[in-house]
């Protein structure tokens, strides 16, 4: 969904006339009248669910608790999903992490200096810097694939080693890469492009609720979720999991940026349908669930 559909549906969904919302997104009224026509469904669908949004906190709680659970598709035989995205596209290479030099700086140095950071100099990240951060927060050192199982070790814990993240990355000043959107391959430990228009640079600023933190910036990190990864062997607990794994990574974003002079700010508002409509994913079985803007000090 793009950000004029969700636009759209929030004001319906929030009360403005047809008047405001024509003219909050400059519509004409046959714009409008499609619109409304192309999106009636979605709307009638978030107004019977919206009283069940109100519980669904404490509801997903409860219900992800043991006492719920019934026998995983790992445990039925099922076919396990791909620990890795398959991808293909045009690649730059990035330093190899056996190659790099780790910068000298203590744990409890790195621990006690972090805070957000939200304003960054226009110095931009070497390639060997970006390789670092993404050596501690992506990479994937070991991976395992039989019939039965595929998983990965990385840098950063994740329940059962599922690691149920993929990231891409937004760059606006890395040395030697051009601006725009890219995937990070965690095995080949490479970037793969996938848009490098000045548009998409402007979408996800739009989509972030124009936080200037994720255009000027050096690299804004974007993790998407790819749940059945875990839930094959979770069930629906695995929701819980999402998030407390790509808390570690967030973590490790944080404390790999101060080892490089740079500073970090994480990001959870943003419109979801927007972001996922920006990377091209559809929300469900793949969809963004956090954001991290990345700069030198």
């Amino acid at each position: 969904m793009d950000l004029k559909s969700f636009s759209f549906l929030y004001g319906k969904v929030h009360g403005s006339t047809k008047k405001e919302i024509m003219k909050e997104l400059a519509l004409t009224e046959e714009e409008y009248q499609e619109m409304e026509e192309s999106l009636s469904e979605t709307l009638q669908q978030i107004l019977q669910e919206r009283d069940r949004a109100k519980t669904i906190g404490p509801d997903f709680v409860r219900l992800t608790s043991y006492l719920y659970e019934d026998i995983s598709d790992q445990q039925k035989g099922l076919p396990h999903p791909p620990a890795i995205k398959a991808r293909t596209g045009e690649k730059i290479v990035l330093p190899a992490p056996d190659s790099l030099t780790m910068p000298e700086i203590t744990l409890a140095q790195a621990i006690n200096q972090r805070k957000s950071l939200r304003k960054y100099s226009n110095k931009p990240l070497f390639l060997q810097e970006l390789s670092f951060m993404l050596w501690a927060t992506c990479w994937v050192k070991e991976y395992h694939s039989t019939i039965y199982n595929e998983f990965t070790r990385r840098n950063v814990p994740s329940a059962g080693s599922r690691h149920p993240m993929e990231c891409y990355l937004l760059i606006n000043k890395v040395e030697s890469v051009q601006p725009g959107l890219y995937y990070y391959h965690p095995l080949e430990h490479t970037l793969i492009k996938i848009n490098t228009t000045s548009e998409i640079t402007q979408e996800i600023y739009q989509a972030c609720l124009e936080q200037s933190m994720v255009i000027e910036d050096a690299v804004t990190f974007i993790f998407t979720a790819v749940p059945y990864r875990a839930s094959w062997r979770y069930q629906q607990r695995a929701y819980r999991y999402l998030y407390v794994d790509v808390g570690h990574i967030g973590q490790n974003v944080h404390l790999a940026a101060e080892a490089i002079q740079a500073g970090a700010c994480m990001i959870g508002a943003f419109v979801d349908e927007a972001m996922n409509h920006c990377l091209g994913i559809d929300g469900k079985e793949e969809f963004v669930i956090y954001i991290a803007a990345v700069g030198k000090k």
